[in-house]
């Protein structure tokens, strides 16, 4: 990563408006893909919100210029992969003129290095199935596919990824055949309600 590159909890003098416009300039690209996420059209207020009182925003700062934004939100999740308390990963972005530094790498590192002192067993987070970068970049990270699901807006797919902390209790195959299933049936559902 640069070294003038600073990560850092979000400072009062960054406004939840300053993450709102970093989230919709780092998703130009992504935009231009056809890939639209819903994250970056959302009030400041509602980022805000969806953090939570126990969540964190996490900042890369070049200098005094915001270039890129994480959030690891405290969640309860009730699905095969995530039971009870764990780390939700979101508004994750790096303006493109920054890509390509690990500057994005290192905004997943610092959420799980937090998410230890919080003891979550899991982690994860979801993004578009066309996100191809996303996806590998968690692959390589030791995130393992775990559901595909139709977004609310019914407009895409979105594949859910997660990584144990300790150790994952499930075998890759496991995971792969869970994931599969999930595939199917959100694929089979589309195409009941054409």
């Amino acid at each position: 990563m640069n070294n003038n590159i600073q990560i850092i909890e979000k400072p009062d003098w960054i406004s939840w408006d300053d993450i709102k416009k970093c989230l919709f300039d780092a998703h130009a690209i992504n935009r231009e893909k056809g890939i639209n996420m819903a994250n970056y059209q959302w009030p400041a207020e509602k980022i805000k919100e969806s953090i939570g009182d126990n969540g964190v925003m996490f900042v890369a700062l070049d200098g005094d210029k915001l270039v890129g934004t994480a959030a690891i939100a405290e969640k309860k999740s009730y699905h095969w992969y995530s039971k009870g308390k764990c780390g939700y990963l979101c508004f994750a972005c790096v303006i493109p003129t920054y890509g390509g530094l690990g500057i994005y790498h290192s905004l997943l590192k610092i959420r799980e290095d937090f998410a230890k002192t919080r003891d979550y067993d899991v982690l994860y987070y979801d993004t578009h199935c066309k996100n191809s970068i996303i996806l590998a970049l968690g692959e390589k990270n030791g995130y393992r596919k775990v559901r595909f699901f139709l977004t609310k807006s019914k407009d895409h797919y979105n594949i859910v990824m997660a990584k144990w902390l300790i150790n994952c209790p499930y075998s890759k195959f496991y995971c792969w055949w869970k994931y599969s299933i999930s595939k199917v049936k959100a694929l089979l559902k589309s195409l009941k309600s054409i």
